[in-house]
């Protein structure tokens, strides 16, 4: 079967691999569509390691070969037993595996999964839609844990796939909506989905920004940019005693000093949102079908790879089909 094949930076390419074979209580899962993440850029560009002539790919959807029902799989496996699973963190699993980092992932012709990483598509929710569940559910997950108030102010930092997705969720959560970019194509279509104040941080001091639009700080901030800068900024957009989530990147120094009795937060998907994650996209009630911008066959990866690390493409999500 062909597979996408980690060789190294800029070096991840469709190879033959042998087909996975299905043992115990797990299923044969075949190849429908899926979506390039951040993480996969990351590994391309060398930011992050990775053990050369791994599969890759982890938001992607597939047809169960034992029943033929379309599904979406869950890239995080979990044991349901440990501390974290007992305490309803299983994303924090002692011995959890990443599928795509730790083990192989979905870009591949067929994968063999167990019944439990794979939730039903529903007729209404098309392949393409189902190749970008991993970002809603994080959404849900990051705003769960913010648990903002109606009519608080939410600032997501950066309007890329995973930004985009925080603020159509932040709108559901009753929130006032700053966002963030340095693109005007991403700030206008965070503009469609309810964003009441866009700022181009290439044109304007973002933070001297939020502070006058919300008086006193954000409620809540979150951070889905991916960079130190914007990693390092983030205290001083937050209120006193407000929240802040850092998903696109973790790293830097912050300043605490005006940020009394904040409360900040590393996040990454769980299991547990998935099923809504479906829910609300096959209900239109948030929209990922817009955020595709390129379309390719899985043949053409390497293609792919190189139009999502393209500026001057405006990607968002590029989407690979069987």
């Amino acid at each position: 079967m062909k597979a996408a094949i980690y060789g190294g930076p800029h070096n991840i390419k469709i190879e033959d691999v042998p087909e996975p074979r299905v043992s115990g209580r797990k299923v044969l899962v075949k190849f429908k569509a899926g979506s390039i993440c951040g993480t996969d850029l990351h590994l391309y560009r060398g930011e992050w390691k990775l053990k050369r002539g791994r599969i890759i790919g982890h938001d992607a959807c597939g047809v169960r070969a034992d029943t033929g029902e379309r599904v979406v799989m869950m890239p995080l496996t979990y044991c349901g037993t440990c501390y974290f699973c007992l305490r309803g963190v299983p994303s924090s699993c002692e011995r959890g595996k990443f599928m795509g980092l730790d083990r192989n992932g979905f870009f591949a012709e067929s994968i063999v999964l167990r019944p439990r990483n794979l939730i039903p598509v529903p007729e209404s929710v098309s392949d393409e839609e189902a190749a970008i569940v991993e970002p809603v559910a994080l959404a849900l997950h990051v705003l769960d844990s913010l648990a903002p108030n109606v009519g608080d102010w939410a600032t997501i930092i950066g309007q890329g796939p995973i930004g985009l997705l925080m603020t159509q969720v932040a709108k559901l959560k009753g929130c006032k909506v700053i966002v963030i970019d340095l693109e005007d194509y991403r700030l206008k279509l965070a503009e469609k989905y309810g964003a009441e104040h866009c700022i181009n941080a290439r044109e304007e001091d973002a933070v001297k920004r939020v502070k006058e639009i919300t008086k006193r700080g954000s409620d809540v901030v979150v951070e889905a940019a991916g960079t130190t800068r914007t990693v390092e900024q983030t205290p001083f957009m937050v209120r006193k005693a407000g929240k802040v989530a850092l998903v696109g990147e973790f790293r830097g120094y912050l300043n605490l000093e005006e940020a009394d009795g904040a409360l900040f937060f590393t996040s990454y998907i769980s299991p547990v949102e998935y099923p809504m994650a479906v829910e609300l996209i096959a209900k239109k009630i948030v929209d990922v079908k817009g955020l595709i911008t390129h379309r390719f066959r899985l043949v053409d990866f390497e293609k792919a790879l190189q139009t999502a690390d393209n500026h001057a493409e405006k990607p968002l999500k590029v989407v690979i089909t069987e």
